[in-house]
């Protein structure tokens, strides 16, 4: 597993709309789903376009976040603070 930090001085992103999962499969007959939940209920996506759209979305985050290493160091030092 790996731990990355969105500090919030990375500012507007596009997953703030809400929370959403990416459920991938090892066989290449069964595409990706997402699987997003609010308060109104839960839907899961599984057009291909669709699910890759929230993929792109994510690797867009993982670019913004901080990198592991000082994504450790960030918890580290607030969990000192507390």
């Amino acid at each position: 597993m790996t731990v990355q930090v969105l500090p919030f001085s990375a500012g507007v992103h596009p997953a703030m709309e809400g929370a959403y999962s990416i459920l991938s499969f090892p066989e290449a007959h069964d595409p990706d789903v997402v699987y997003l939940e609010n308060q109104a209920g839960s839907i899961y996506v599984e057009e291909p376009g669709e699910a890759e759209r929230y993929s792109q979305m994510f690797s867009h985050l993982m670019a913004r976040a901080l990198s592991p290493e000082d994504s450790v160091r960030l918890i580290r030092e607030v969990v000192k603070s507390l």
